[in-house]
């Protein structure tokens, strides 16, 4: 649902350094879109920048990470490799100073970043009731179906030299018998993906809107 235009709360170094987070000031509890960055660029204010303005309007709060440096990352998630056990505890510190909908908090991860949320998918489930991999993706290991993965959404360009890596993510999560939603954007580069979101965050909003754990 499109609400009208909601005055939003900004935190910067919030739950932690270097992490931005964009709140609506009218909903007491907000459901949370939590946002990676990618390799080495702009980081999470990008993703703040990004996202908030459909996210808003909705009355869905932003939280953008940064790869955590105190933990050894150095600006590349899936370089990193991470617990993802940290996002979750992130969460959990924005959710003691500012109360969200804990059963819509989601996950969208663009280039590095979605290619480290499709390495860990495995371990998603139990923190986000859905994840976006916007630009990049790749399996986890050994692609196992044990347990449960959260519904996945992909936005890719089939002209990003690494989309192979994206399709088979893809196609371990559908031989899981996942929740997928393919949205693949023709003849689209890596800055073509980047694009992209700006024409389809309304969509992957509203699909993530329908997504609860």
């Amino acid at each position: 649902m499109i609400l009208p235009f909601l005055l939003a709360l900004r935190l910067v170094d919030a739950p932690c350094a270097g992490c931005r987070v964009t709140l609506p000031d009218e909903i007491a509890k907000p459901p949370l879109l939590v946002v990676l960055h990618g390799d080495f660029g702009a980081g999470a204010t990008a993703q703040q920048a990004a996202w908030e303005k459909a996210a808003l309007a909705r009355g869905v709060g932003v939280l953008a990470l940064q790869c955590p440096v105190a933990l050894g990352c150095k600006g590349s998630w899936w370089q990193w490799n991470g617990d993802p056990a940290w996002l979750g505890a992130q969460v959990d510190a924005l959710a003691k100073t500012h109360p969200i909908d804990r059963d819509r908090v989601w996950i969208a991860g663009w280039s590095g970043g979605a290619s480290y949320l499709g390495y860990r998918a495995p371990e998603l489930a139990t923190m986000f009731a859905a994840v976006v991999y916007h630009g990049g993706g790749m399996p986890w290991a050994g692609g196992a179906c044990d347990g449960k993965r959260a519904p996945s959404l992909f936005l890719v360009g089939d002209h990003n030299p690494l989309h192979g890596l994206a399709v088979r993510l893809k196609d371990a999560h559908l031989a899981c018998h996942d929740d997928v939603t393919w949205k693949l954007v023709p003849g689209a580069d890596h800055d073509g993906e980047w694009r992209a979101l700006a024409g389809n965050a309304d969509a992957i909003l509203d699909w993530l809107g329908t997504k609860r754990r």
